[in-house]
């Protein structure tokens, strides 16, 4: 019996057991940049961003990305944002692809207050960030690691810029980030490092209302809203974070591989029970790939994902499996919108796969997510050049050997006529081999990409153990949540992300559209199932979360 046949003889079922026991949708709970219950509670803490690219413009650079502290209101007076000076912010690099960090970059700070008679963050203009007129200055400390133990200070205790609270204190912002850029020259072989940490825009793009039940603003029901608000609202606009950028060379980071994989973690020193000092210092937060905690695992993992490091993940994949090679996203956008999934022999929304085994049911998203990835068919991209075909067997971002572990990977020799010449917001998925999953832009689209790609998009690419599934290209219309680009332009030059906005100008509202609408049942007939309520659908889903397995 197929999937549409199924779902219409269940939805009377649904129906009545909805009214007999009150069923109702549960929300989601959770939202992007507060990914996990304990780390919602401390700001401050919270990783909300990793990116990691080869510069374009000098392809022996690379930048690495790590950003922290979700929502800041640039309004947010008279207490600014400001890095936590109690705790560290780490950004780490394995070279070998064994899982374990090889180069680690840690930042920390200290806050000196010049007149503490005043509640004023600023007392008049601030001109320079060295000037007295910034009452509560802020300083940092960057730190290199080396595989070998080497520990390098790349910014010892300088000032950072202050936040950007408006013309007449802050008249000219971009003067005060140039300031709080700086250098460090290797005195052992020349290398340049570019260090920038401080407060930045918030460079991520995404409409939160996709946590409404898999909500896509901009569509018709049943996947956007039918009841109003169906507008596209970019849901960080106007907000800031504060952010480490580094610009390194690649031959400093890569040894004969050219795949590195990248991530960022905060600790915090432990709490004393007696009252002792603090004896340890303990990771709260952690993050490589975006959107894995908020919407790939479960809410009873996302705290202890957050506390281990990459090399305990193969350790506890018995836990992590389901969420990987069975997506609780690919059930909902088969269960609510009838989305065919792949490697779904009973046609119930589930993916089979064999517990304890590996990679035996979704291999295509447990590469994306967790080894990198090699073509099993060919795939074809655009380059500078024109079209080419890479075949199948061709490594796109796999270490050699690798350990299987969450955290953004890249192949740092695929760059410059490589890439697409002109960058795509769906990167690997529009034929741009430079864009995520291969590494992440400023530019890429990570949720639309992670959604189509959980819809199958790079399925047959590498995958393929099912030769009849075909993804329909129609969704490339239908999931994205309207919501292309950042709300400011990203700089030209390091450090690359945009300014912070000012408490001045800011606008939290970043609505898009109007959009024509799309001829959803024209287009995509999967769609037939579109005029059932979701609270039915929803009813339909929590039934056939009774897992299936080999």
């Amino acid at each position: 019996m197929n999937k549409f046949r199924i779902a219409s003889a269940l939805v009377l079922a649904v129906t009545v057991i909805a009214l007999a026991v009150g069923l109702a949708p549960e929300r989601l709970a959770a939202s992007s940049h507060r990914e996990a219950p304990l780390i919602s509670k401390d700001a401050f803490a919270d990783n909300t961003d990793t990116w990691v690219w080869v510069n374009p413009y000098d392809p022996s650079k690379i930048v690495l990305v790590g950003s922290w502290i979700p929502f800041e209101g640039p309004e947010g007076a008279p207490k600014y944002w400001e890095w936590d000076d109690t705790a560290t912010y780490y950004m780490y690099v394995d070279s070998d692809g064994d899982a374990v960090e090889d180069w680690t970059y840690s930042l920390t700070s200290r806050v000196e207050v010049l007149n503490p008679d005043t509640f004023l963050y600023n007392t008049s203009t601030i001109d320079t960030i060295d000037d007295t007129d910034w009452n509560r200055r802020q300083f940092i400390t960057v730190t290199e690691t080396d595989p070998d133990g080497v520990v390098r200070v790349l910014v010892d205790d300088e000032l950072t810029a202050p936040s950007n609270i408006g013309d007449k204190s802050t008249p000219n912002y971009r003067a005060l980030v140039n300031m709080a850029r700086y250098t460090y020259v290797d005195p052992d072989n020349g290398d340049y490092i570019k260090v920038f940490g401080g407060q930045t825009d918030d460079a991520f793009f995404v409409d939160l209302q996709v946590f409404d039940l898999l909500t896509l603003r901009g569509q018709p029901p049943p996947v956007g809203y039918g009841t109003g608000g169906n507008r596209p609202v970019d849901s960080v606009s106007g907000f800031n974070n504060h952010s480490l950028v580094l610009e390194i060379p690649i031959d400093r980071l890569v040894d004969a591989d050219p795949v590195l994989g990248v991530w960022a973690a905060t600790n915090r020193e432990s709490l004393s029970v007696s009252g002792d000092a603090p004896t340890a210092s303990v990771q709260v937060s952690r993050l490589g790939m975006p959107l894995v905690n908020e919407a790939v695992l479960p809410v009873g993992l996302q705290d202890t994902f957050n506390s281990i490091p990459p090399s305990a993940d193969l350790g506890v994949y018995a836990l992590l499996q389901e969420s990987v090679e069975d997506p609780e996203i690919g059930n909902l956008l088969c269960a609510l919108y009838a989305v065919p999934l792949p490697d779904d022999a009973d046609d119930n929304c589930v993916t089979e796969y064999t517990p304890g085994v590996p990679s035996t049911g979704r291999s295509d998203i447990f590469q994306i997510f967790v080894t990198g990835m090699v073509l099993v068919n060919p795939f074809t991209i655009e380059t500078a050049g024109g079209p080419l075909e890479l075949p199948a067997g061709f490594n796109v971002n796999q270490p050699v050997g690798v350990v299987p572990a969450e955290m953004i990977r890249i192949n740092t020799a695929i760059s410059g006529d490589t890439c697409h010449p002109t960058p795509q917001r769906l990167g690997l998925l529009a034929g741009d081999a430079c864009g995520f999953p291969n590494g992440r832009r400023l530019i890429d689209d990570t949720t639309d990409i992670e959604l189509l790609a959980v819809a199958g998009a790079a399925y047959q690419a590498l995958d393929g153990t099912e030769p009849g599934f075909v993804f329909d290209p129609a969704l490339f219309d239908v999931l994205t949540d309207r919501v292309d680009d950042n709300d400011v332009a990203f700089r030209g030059s390091f450090p690359y992300l945009a300014d912070a906005q000012s408490g001045q100008k800011h606008f939290h509202q970043n609505q898009k559209g109007p959009f024509p609408p799309i001829s959803l049942f024209r287009s995509s007939p999967w769609l037939g199932i579109a005029a059932v309520p979701g609270s039915l659908l929803l009813g339909l889903y929590v039934l056939l979360r009774r897992r299936k397995v080999q």
